[in-house]
Formats: C-alpha cells, structure tokens, sequence
C-alpha cells in the first residue's frame, strides 16, 4: 500500500481535531452578539404633555473601578431606552423630562487564596455592584414644575475566578435585565402614586 493512502485516515482525524477545536473556541468569543434591552413589549406610559425630553447628567467613566461602558448594553442605554420605549406626549401643553441621574458598574476585586486549599476551590474574584436611577417631572407652558417622581434600582453580583469573559459578559447582561425589570416596577407604582394627574 502507498504511504499516502496508509497516512490520509491520519490526516482526516487530525483535521476534524482542528475544526473541532477551533469551533469549540468560537463559541467562547467574548465577542457573542447580544440582543438589545427593550421595552416595546409594555404598553406605553401615555402622559399629558405635548413634548418628551430625555436628558442625561452622567458623565461617561472609563477608568476603574468603573465598567459600565464594558457592558453588552450599559445601564445608561439602558435607562434612555426605558424613556424612549414606554413615555409618550399625549397632550396639548407642557413639558415631560425623564432625567438619567445614574448610570453605573463598580467592579470590587477579592483578593485569592492562592494556598493549598486554593488548589481544590473555586473562589468568588470579584464583585459587581450596578446602579441606576432616574427622575420624570412634569413642567407646565411657564416652565414651573407640577409633577416629579424618582426610581432607582441596585444590584450585586459576584462571579467566580475561572469565569470566561464571555461568562462574565452573560452575566453583566442578566445584571442589567433584571436591574431594569426593578427600575420599571418602581416607576410605574411611582407614577400610579404621584402622577396621576398626568398619567392617561
């Protein structure tokens, strides 16, 4: 038998090696698309008011502690699309500002054992405390307030020291879907309470 022929079984297994390993490496891309946070499925929160501002005063933070801007969407995207999706003017005058007031990921690093017992152990590395909250006020043709309601929601969550990134970007995703799932609770029983005046 040829050299060839008896090698290309050889060559065979080894390339399905390869393409499966390269396979099992793109699915750990810490690059993995991730879907948009939305709220088009809720019913809008139709105000009496002719003009919607949405204005935001954080400033961006890049440097540590902070890494919110690493996030698949950052809590502030996330805020604006709450006011973008759910408020609509409904009226003939007046003014409605939803105002991002913060927007933010701490990450706090553990510090490891790196002791024997380290060896047999998975230790929680660090810990991620996200932050958002938001005022809606409602101001007259005159400019002078009539309305005003705040929410806020907060979260922990720690992750364990042989996380992948993609690991830690999933987690950083549930993080915010959850913490918007709270800051929308707490606006709508806010403007049940506080805004019915302004509220169809």
């Amino acid at each position: 038998m040829p050299k060839n022929t008896a090698l290309r079984p050889i060559r065979q297994a080894l390339a399905m090696m390869i393409l499966l390993t390269l396979g099992g490496c793109a699915t750990e891309s810490p690059f993995a698309e991730f879907a948009d946070i939305t709220f088009r499925h809720m019913p809008t929160i139709n105000l009496r008011v002719v003009d919607i501002q949405i204005e935001n005063k954080v400033a961006r933070n890049v440097l540590a502690p902070h890494v919110g801007h690493k996030f698949p969407v950052t809590p502030g995207d996330a805020l604006r699309r709450w006011g973008e999706d759910r408020l609509r003017p409904a009226g003939s005058k007046g003014t409605a500002r939803f105002t991002i007031l913060e927007a933010d990921a701490i990450e706090e690093r553990f510090k490891i054992d790196d002791g024997i017992r380290a060896t047999f152990t998975k230790e929680q590395s660090e810990n991620y405390l996200v932050t958002v909250s938001a005022s809606l006020e409602v101001l007259d043709e005159n400019g002078i307030r009539r309305a005003f309601i705040k929410a806020k929601a907060e979260r922990r969550q720690t992750v364990a020291e042989d996380i992948t990134l993609t690991g830690r970007r999933k987690i950083w995703f549930a993080i915010t879907e959850r913490l918007m799932a709270e800051f929308n609770a707490e606006m709508e029983r806010n403007i049940q309470r506080y805004m019915t005046e302004f509220a169809l």
